[in-house]
């Protein structure tokens, strides 16, 4: 007969679906580290494979996973290499680790506390030494007849029946638990039998009382126990002449899912050993035989009991704090679904002047002094800038030398009364009295004035004087003080909503207290790029104009669209989105 660990694992290994091997590690006081005490197969070297997953637990004194492991010997599969340690009164007494078939996490979970779930009663025998007592070979020999089996029915019947001849039982009925009350479902010594008899009901009765108060129960009770409600077992005994019950629940991931019943004579009632051997019994064999119950159900049954899982997932009280913030975001869901809000566009937005006059240089020459830089304030008529003027006035001073000249000539030839050169000296008279008015005008333009009152938004000659400047290039940018337009950078998501004579709301970054109200006077058809998104230029009109604001501030102006559901105000954006996205796959 194998070791008590190998049978152990080998019970462990068949309620497994997907495994590919097994190792049990123990503790070795003396190296003070691991030994194998079990592998599966017994004639494979695979399990040692999972050395080094053992390491990792044992070094964490935690569950270790090593999921999704391709081996190119096997065609590139998936394997996911799991290993539990096994703590007994809070002492590590070893490691299991397994190597199985990729699942996901939520399986993983399901084959670690498989394993784990028959690890309470390695705490009774002394493996290290590999004492064989009656107790730990008739748990072994249950376990074993009983997974042995190929359906779930089979297993119930191999279960009672063996029970019944190892304990002496008069009967044995096993009941499964379907809508908080249990049903009998086998009977020893009955493969038929009446659901709706006295003998059935009494006996599901029984089970009931069992489930309610989630304990095994024994009549009569031993003494030191708990008392217990213990109505339907002596109603039974009662009628149906069965002095000794023991009624013991299959508990499966802390949920009960079946209940057994042993029923013996009076004079032959259950011992605490009987009750002991019973209970390792169903702990080791509960997890195969509710994995094997779930896996025969119709696919109408395992829908249904997904079904119940989730909402049971849904509404315990496990993750209560991912639950209350995903009830949370519902109810604000629902709200937004219903109530309606001002939908507006937000967009960037600049102040500009009404209009802007841009001041030209009137000549070609250089820059001789620079009043005013962008900024400052100006009045009708202030001197801007000067250009050099020391040629002009050489000229002017050459050309006046020449007017004084001909005068002479004029009076020379008044006097010889010589008419026709009199007739030519008055066109060359005048002609360079054109010249030196012309020099007068030029020396009036080398000052630089302002058109009208306004601010300089553009400008400043302070870092140029000296240099040339060419006839018609731009010095100064000039905008009045009493006219604003503001520009909206519409994103071209949102253009389609903006309309002719809507109205808003601007926000400037240097007065967000104050809000001034505007109104859209008109749409730009051309897009241009900026800031790596498309945008559409509107103008909007001020209602008002104090005198705190400047031709180029900056701010957030809303354009009120109309009133809109909340939720569709929040998602529109991501809807339209995926709708182009999905339209764009689409053939």
């Amino acid at each position: 007969m194998k070791n008590f660990a190998q049978n152990w694992l080998d019970i462990q290994c068949q309620s497994i679906e997907g495994l590919c091997s097994a190792l049990f590690l123990l503790t070795d006081s003396e190296r003070k580290g691991l030994k194998p005490a079990a592998k599966w197969p017994l004639d494979s070297k695979e399990p040692m494979e999972l050395a080094a997953v053992s390491r990792l637990a044992i070094k964490n004194r935690d569950i270790a996973i090593n999921s999704n492991v391709r081996h190119e010997k096997t065609g590139n599969q998936s394997f996911d290499y799991l290993a539990s340690p096994i703590f007994i009164d809070k002492k590590l007494l070893g490691i299991i680790a397994v190597k199985t078939t990729h699942h996901n996490e939520r399986k993983q979970k399901k084959i670690l506390y498989a394993l784990t779930v028959g690890t309470k009663w390695l705490a009774l025998p002394q493996l290290k030494n590999e004492q064989h007592s009656k107790f730990h070979t008739t748990v072994v020999r249950l376990a074993v007849n009983c997974l042995q089996q190929d359906s779930f029915k089979k297993s119930l019947t191999v279960l009672i029946s063996k029970l019944t001849k190892e304990f002496n039982c008069e009967r044995v009925a096993v009941g499964e638990l379907n809508n908080y009350h249990a049903h009998v479902t086998a009977l020893s010594n009955s493969a038929k039998f009446d659901d709706k008899s006295n003998l059935i009901r009494t006996i599901a009765s029984v089970m009931d009382e069992a489930v309610d108060q989630d304990k095994v129960i024994v009549y009569p009770e031993i003494k030191n126990d708990k008392p217990s409600i213990i109505h339907a077992h002596s109603e039974l005994a009662r009628k149906f002449g069965c002095g000794a019950i023991c009624t013991i629940p299959f508990v499966y991931e802390g949920a009960i899912f079946a209940v057994l019943t042993m029923e013996r004579s009076e004079f032959n009632p259950f011992d605490q050993e009987t009750i002991h051997i019973c209970e390792q019994t169903l702990a080791l064999i509960s997890p195969f035989l509710k994995l094997k119950h779930t896996d025969e159900l119709i696919w109408i049954q395992k829908l249904s009991l997904f079904a119940r899982q989730f909402v049971t997932d849904l509404f315990g009280y496990h993750y209560l704090g991912f639950k209350l913030l995903g009830l949370a975001l519902i109810v604000v869901i629902c709200f937004a679904s219903v109530k309606e809000g001002d939908f507006r566009i937000h967009a960037d937005s600049v102040l500009e002047g009404r209009i802007q006059r841009t001041v030209s240089a009137p000549m070609d020459g250089f820059i001789k002094l620079a009043k005013v830089r962008a900024g400052d304030t100006v009045l009708t008529g202030e001197i801007m800038a000067e250009m050099e003027n020391y040629d002009l006035k050489l000229e002017q001073t050459k050309l006046s030398g020449e007017q004084q000249q001909l005068k002479r000539e004029h009076l020379e030839a008044m006097a010889n009364r010589d008419w026709v050169e009199v007739r030519i000296i008055n066109s060359q008279f005048e002609q360079l009295d054109a010249k030196i008015k012309l020099k007068q005008e030029q020396l009036q333009r080398t000052l630089i004035k302002t058109p009208f009152d306004g601010i300089v938004i553009e400008g400043d000659l302070s870092q140029s004087l000296g240099a040339p400047v060419n006839r018609g290039e731009s010095l100064f940018k000039i905008a009045p003080l009493d006219g604003y337009r503001v520009i909206l950078k519409v994103n071209e998501r949102s253009i389609s909503y903006i309309r002719h004579g809507q109205k808003g709301t601007l926000a400037l970054s240097s007065l967000p207290d104050r809000k001034f109200l505007l109104q859209i006077e008109k749409i730009t058809e051309v897009a241009r790029a900026e800031d790596g998104s498309n945008i559409f230029r509107v103008e909007a009109a001020l209602s008002e104009l104090p005198k705190l604001l400047r031709p180029g501030m900056e701010g957030v102006g809303k354009v009120e669209i109309g009133r809109k559901k909340l939720l569709w105000i929040w998602t529109h954006e991501l809807v339209d989105w995926i709708k182009l996205g999905v339209w764009s796959w689409l053939p």
